[in-house]
């Protein structure tokens, strides 16, 4: 189980590793196998832009990998495609939920990101 720890608004979360690899590695070896990849690190970066994850966004993601089927098998790509089949199964996204995502996400996209909390 993922552990999140919630933090003030503005605060900076940066990730450097990954199931025990550094990101830069994970991230040069996914590039390599699929053209897709960098569009998928963009688009998790526009979800997490405004500091936010909605089920909207969480089901724009699963929508874009189920397109791109020839993905599934490359890292990142298949890590948040079986999060995000666990995590709408139910059609509902819990505020632990959203907080396991967005970790990932960020884990995605190796950049620190600003998370706003209302």
């Amino acid at each position: 189980m993922t552990c999140v720890t919630l933090i003030t608004p503005g605060d900076q979360v940066t990730v450097s590793k990954l199931h025990g690899t550094k990101m830069t590695e994970r991230l040069s070896e996914a590039r390599f196998n699929s053209i897709d990849i960098p569009e998928l690190i963009g688009v998790c970066k526009g979800v997490l832009a405004d500091g936010t994850v909605n089920l909207a966004e969480a089901e724009f993601i699963q929508h874009w990998l189920d397109d791109r089927s020839d993905v599934l098998h490359t890292w990142p790509a298949d890590v948040l495609h079986r999060l995000l089949g666990r995590l709408l199964d139910d059609n509902a996204l819990t505020d632990e939920e959203i907080a396991e995502l967005t970790e990932l996400l960020v884990e995605i996209t190796g950049e620190p990101v600003s998370v706003i909390f209302y």
